[in-house]
C-alpha cells in the first residue's frame, strides 16, 4: 500500500499518461495533481516510486510512464467515475426503444457501447444452460426437413434445422411437437434433457413421430451446452488505439477467433472486472479488457470492452457498468 502522497503522484502520472500516451515529468504530476509540495518534493516521489516498480522511465532524459504494477493500483483504488447527461441519455434512449429479438438488440448493444466508449466492445449473449423452456416449436419446411424452435423464458430463441432420411408427414410432426412440448415445456434446460422421460401420450407415437422427437431432444441438449452468440462492434477504433503495428497484428490474431474473445470476458468473480496485460488469458503486453455480466437464471451473458493500458478506465467502467445494469432491466433479471 502506498501512502497519500506517493498514492496521489502516482494517480496524477497515470491521468496524464492516459491523456496523452507521453512519458510524463514532474512538473506535469505537479499541474495535474492535488499536492502542494514543492516539484523536487515530486521528482523524490517519482524515483521511489520508480525502485519500487510501480513507474518506469524509458529513456534517461524524458519523464515516466505506468508499469503494469502502477495500472493496477490505480485501477484498483479508482474512485467511481461520472458520465455526462447526454450520454446517459442515450443509453437510456437505445434501451426505453429497443423492441426487437434478443440477438439483434445485443449485436445493436455492441455497436452502441464501442461508439459510446470509443474502443472496441464485445457482447457475449447468454447461454441456454439454466434457462426454462416457455415454448417449442416444430414447423415443417419442406419434405424430411423440420425446424425446431426453442423459446426461453429469459427471451431467448434458438432455431435448428432437423433434416430426416425420409420425408414426414405435416400431421407427424404435429403429434411430434405435442410430445415435445409436454416433455420439455417448463423445464429447466441442461446438458442431459434427453434423460427426460416421455410422456404417457408419447408411448403411442408412430415411429417416426417419435424418432422427430428424439432428434429434437438432441437438438435441444446440444443447444444447451453449445457456443454462444458473440457479437464484436467498433473494430474500426482499433487502427487508431496500437500505433504498434506488432501489437495491432497480435489484437487482430484474438479478435479473428472467437473463443478467444470468450475467453477476454469470462470471470466467475461478480461486478466489474478490469484484466491487464499479464493477468489475461493472452497475456498481451499492451492490452486491457473491462468486462462485466448481465441476465440470471442461467448461464450469464458477458460484455466488454479492450483497449491499450492507457484506456480511460474511469469513464469505461461507468459505461460498462450502465449498460450491464440496463441489460439486466430489458432482461428481466
Amino acid at each position: 500500500m502506498l501512502d497519500d502522497r506517493k498514492a496521489l503522484v502516482l494517480q496524477a502520472l497515470v491521468e496524464e499518461y492516459i491523456r496523452t500516451g507521453e512519458p510524463v515529468s514532474s512538473r506535469a504530476v505537479l499541474d495535474h495533481s492535488r499536492l502542494t509540495c514543492s516539484s523536487a518534493t515530486v521528482r523524490n516521489e517519482l524515483a521511489a516510486l520508480e525502485n519500487e516498480g510501480w513507474v518506469v522511465q524509458p529513456h534517461t532524459s524524458a519523464g515516466r510512464i505506468p508499469t503494469d504494477a502502477g495500472y493496477r493500483y490505480y485501477v484498483d483504488h479508482l474512485s467511481p467515475g461520472s458520465l455526462r447527461s447526454s450520454v446517459r441519455s442515450r443509453i437510456d434512449g437505445f434501451f426505453a426503444t429497443v423492441h426487437t429479438e434478443l440477438r439483434r438488440m445485443l449485436k445493436d448493444t455492441s455497436e452502441l457501447l464501442a461508439d459510446i466508449t470509443h474502443y472496441p466492445a464485445v457482447v457475449v449473449g447468454p447461454g441456454l444452460r439454466g434457462q426454462t423452456v416457455r415454448d417449442v416449436h416444430l414447423l415443417p419446411i419442406e419434405p424430411g426437413v423440420v425446424l425446431l424452435v426453442i423459446v426461453t423464458s429469459g427471451g431467448q430463441v434458438r432455431q435448428t434445422v432437423l433434416r430426416n432420411d425420409r420425408p414426414v408427414t405435416p400431421l407427424e410432426v404435429t403429434r411430434a411437437q405435442e410430445s415435445l412440448s409436454e416433455l420439455i415445456a417448463g423445464q429447466v434446460l441442461d446438458d442431459d434433457v434427453s434423460s427426460l422421460e416421455a410422456p404417457e401420450g408419447g408411448k403411442d407415437l408412430p415411429v417416426e413421430s417419435a424418432d422427430l422427437v428424439d432428434q429434437a431432444l438432441g437438438a435441444v441438449e446440444a443447444a444447451a451446452r453449445g457456443d454462444r452468440d458473440v457479437y464484436l462492434g467498433g473494430t474500426s477504433h482499433m487502427v487508431s488505439l496500437w500505433e504498434d503495428l506488432a501489437q495491432l497484428h497480435r489484437v487482430l490474431a484474438i479478435v479473428e477467433r472467437e473463443a478467444a474473445i470468450v475467453e477476454l470476458l469470462s470471470d466467475e468473480g461478480t461486478g466489474t472486472t478490469v484484466r491487464l496485460g499479464s493477468e489475461l488469458p493472452a497475456k498481451q503486453a499492451d492490452l486491457a479488457v473491462v468486462s462485466r455480466s448481465f441476465g440470471s437464471g442461467g448461464t450469464p451473458g458477458h460484455m466488454g470492452v479492450f483497449g491499450p493500458m492507457r484506456m480511460d478506465y474511469r469513464r469505461t467502467i461507468r459505461v460498462v457498468e450502465e449498460f450491464s445494469e440496463a441489460l439486466d432491466e430489458q432482461l428481466g433479471s
